[in-house]
């Protein structure tokens, strides 16, 4: 078991290096396909291993992440200093101290340093399945760039081995080196093109994710100093007082939330819209943001039920509801993609601060399906960008004459967003479900608020982005199928297929996959079961035969705007008769954006109330 999560970290890493000195185009492209099945295959055996697994490690590699700490942060100094950011430079000094001051807390521990359980190793199939397409879809969008397309696709490689490292371990401390690993890789990749653009919001990133660093060095000082606790196991079986660890925790709980860009941090991942399209899909969908749900249901647990808990649904429902709103202001399309993203986390975080078996069910659940759409949506992003120049949805008008096995593709996965029988849909649905029984509690009353007024306004979001693409004055006359990349047609359909595999078969998929993560989280009993194919969720009961019949009538919706006609020309009196054309459009939320200000400061008041109040410092 050892060796296989050593090869699952080492080997894109190894990769990735091949990659980065060899620079020949045949090199790079079959490394990079040959990654998906190799990664794949790791991480299946890694599964069927019996779990969770605790894997012990040499004593040297405690000392060499020590000292990669330090280089990392001297690093994060240097890129403050050389590019005149005071944020950036003293958040690193800051990271210096407190890191020493860990380090001189710490005491010997014979806890094992790496922990791989269910959702250690669901994570590594997101990655492997998920991550390596965007890969291989970099590989031929590169070609369209002036850029240095073999770095580039090593990075993306590179950052795989680290998620799936950022995952597995078990020592906090080492779990800080690679957040902030992986806030190297934000930076590095947002800053790829290096213009001032580029160069202006990597910086935005390093400097708001350190504050997510420095929070898990107080995290970990008050855990040290209360408990002499490092490590996520010893954590779950703290048998003491919640109060002792509330603190850290509470630091923990806001590392999560600046990593996962909840407002009023969620500048960062906009900023990484400046940056080629496969960043953004590897951001979005299988690394990156995916390590804060991550982290809350690592300490879900202990946190249920705790004021700390209760902050959490607070802040991170208010999120998932005004992103999703502030996302109808938007018209760049990636942007109004990464708002559902920064939306979503959110409801993945609520999902987890809840702790119950259904909760976390519908957290794990969305994890899974929001990671596979996201890549999906933006690869077609990426289509739209380099073949047919569209970045904005404006420009969308009679994509569907343009571009349409792209749009269908768009289509699909926005309904693999938003409508029954997709798991997004299914985790929303045991969202309100569960919020349903909390509504005799007063602290969780706004709970159902969120869930409802949240799903509603993303739906939204997502027709009105669809109905921009096949709005026309007359019938479509010309369809024109343009020939597309081998490369980028394979992403698309490798994504669409797994869309509706786990789809047609989320009964057995929730019961054989979803199941024993939650199990390994909280150890409950979870009320999930497959009837013959259908699904079972306490009382209720989504039927095979629904899933099929809700599949193809969502089959038929793809072909309505080729035959759909829209026309509305009107004849004025004293004009001679001539029309003056009527145009339909959607209503732009423009209103919205005077307060959005005021949005990020109430956010803002949220995240200082979760840890001076959820962290028991008051």
């Amino acid at each position: 078991m050892g060796s296989l999560v050593a090869l699952n970290i080492v080997l894109p890493w190894i990769i990735a290096l091949v990659i980065f000195l060899v620079k020949k185009d045949i090199v790079t492209n079959w490394l990079t396909i040959l990654t998906l099945p190799v990664l794949t295959f790791i991480s299946y055996l890694i599964y069927i291993h019996p779990m969770p697994a605790l894997i012990q490690t040499p004593h040297w590699v405690g000392s060499l992440i020590t000292l990669y700490d330090y280089g990392l942060l001297g690093y994060f100094l240097y890129l403050g200093i050389k590019n005149n950011r005071i944020w950036v430079v003293a958040l690193a000094l800051l990271q210096v101290l407190l890191l020493t001051l860990v380090l001189i807390m710490i005491k010997e521990n014979p806890t094992p340093n790496i922990y791989v359980d269910n959702l250690t190793a669901l994570i590594f199939f997101i990655v492997a399945v998920v991550g390596v397409p965007i890969a291989i879809f970099a590989t031929k969008y590169m070609e369209y760039e002036e850029k240095d397309k073999h770095k580039f696709v090593a990075i993306i490689i590179w950052f795989l081995g680290v998620m799936n490292f950022a995952v597995s371990a078990n020592n906090i401390e080492w779990f800080f080196a690679l957040f902030e690993t992986t806030t190297l890789a934000s930076v590095v990749m947002i800053g790829f093109r290096k213009d001032k653009e580029a160069i202006d919001n990597s910086m935005l990133a390093l400097w708001m994710n350190q504050i997510g660093g420095v929070a898990i060095l107080l995290g970990l000082m008050a855990l040290i100093k209360n408990v002499g606790v490092y490590h996520f196991t010893d954590l779950l079986e703290f048998n003491g007082s919640k109060e002792l660890i509330i603190a850290g925790l509470g630091f923990l709980s806001i590392s999560a939330l600046v990593k996962g860009a909840q407002m009023p941090f969620h500048k960062w991942l906009l900023g990484a819209m400046v940056a080629p399209t496969p960043v953004s899909a590897i951001l979005h969908s299988a690394t990156m943001v995916k390590i804060a749900p991550y982290l809350i249901l690592r300490i879900s647990p202990i946190i249920k039920g705790t004021l700390l808990s209760k902050l959490l649904v607070i802040t991170t429902g208010f999120v998932f509801v005004v992103a999703a709103i502030i996302a109808l202001t938007q018209d760049n399309f990636k942007k109004i993609l990464a708002y559902s993203t920064i939306s979503l986390l959110g409801l993945m975080m609520l999902a987890a601060a809840i702790g119950t078996p259904l909760a976390i069910t519908a957290s794990v659940l969305i994890i899974v399906f929001h990671a596979f759409a996201k890549g999906f949506l933006f690869v077609e992003a990426g289509v739209l960008e380099k073949v047919f120049h569209v970045k904005y949805i404006e420009q969308m008008r009679r994509l569907i004459e343009r571009a349409p096995l792209t749009l269908m593709f768009i289509f699909f996965g926005f309904l693999a967003m938003t409508f029954v029988p997709f798991g997004t849909f299914v985790g929303k649905w045991i969202m309100i479900e569960e919020a349903s029984n909390f509504l005799t509690h007063g602290s969780y009353i706004v709970l159902i608020l969120y869930v409802g007024a949240g799903s509603a306004f993303l739906s939204i979001l997502y027709m009105k982005v669809l109905g921009i693409s096949v709005r026309k004055a007359h019938g479509i006359s010309h369809v024109k199928f343009v020939t597309l990349p081998k490369r980028f047609n394979f992403v698309s359909v490798w994504y669409y297929v797994w869309i509706l595999t786990i789809t047609i078969f989320i009964a057995p998929f929730m019961v054989d996959v979803i199941v024993p993560v939650v199990k390994g989280i909280i150890n409950s009993p979870v009320p999930v079961e497959n009837e013959s194919l259908s699904l079972v969720i306490k009382d209720s009961t989504l039927y095979f035969w629904q899933i099929i019949g809700a599949l193809v009538i969502l089959l038929l919706i793809h072909a309505l705007p080729y035959f759909v006609k829209f026309k509305a020309d009107i004849v004025h009196p004293y004009n001679c008769g001539e029309n003056f054309p009527r145009y339909m459009s959607t209503f732009d939320f423009v209103c919205i954006q005077k307060i959005e200000n005021y949005l990020n400061v109430f956010a803002l008041a949220l995240f200082i109330a979760v840890i001076i109040f959820g962290g028991g410092l008051l």
